[in-house]
């Protein structure tokens, strides 16, 4: 199963009762569609960078989790149509990490072909220089 990320930011003004209350249901979305909960981060109450929603802060909270690929589709539905969400994000870590190698790879090729033609262009410009004739000092 892929490994995901769920970052969210919640209303900060909601009682403790109710954001977790939210993200029960969130859990038990998560585990009726066959997801474990891998790690949990709760960052807490934060200041936005900028007004979402007419708001200024937010609480944070992040889980990695493992699941099929169904339970994307119902998590970002339910996350959508809350008023408490502010903002989410949902990443595949799996996905992530290939295109980061990919990334890295290409930029790797790119080096080597650069550092390929440094040398082709010195080898060229050694091979034009006139050798000095004998008996000439150099």
């Amino acid at each position: 199963m892929p490994l995901y990320e769920l970052g969210v930011i919640l209303d900060a003004s909601l009682e403790d009762e109710q954001r977790q209350a939210f993200l029960g249901e969130l859990k038990e979305l998560l585990a009726k569609e066959g997801a474990t909960i891998v790690k949990e981060d709760v960052w807490g109450k934060r200041i936005l960078a900028y007004l979402i929603k007419h708001k200024r802060e937010g609480f944070y909270v992040f889980w990695q989790y493992e699941a099929p690929g169904s339970v994307v589709k119902p998590l970002e539905y339910r996350l959508r149509l809350s008023d408490q969400v502010l903002r989410y994000l949902n990443l595949n870590l799996d996905r992530e990490m290939q295109r980061a190698r990919k990334m890295a790879k290409v930029r790797a090729e790119q080096k080597a072909a650069k550092r390929a033609a440094k040398e082709r262009a010195a080898a060229a410009a050694a091979a034009a220089t006139p050798a000095p004739i004998s008996g000439e000092e150099a």
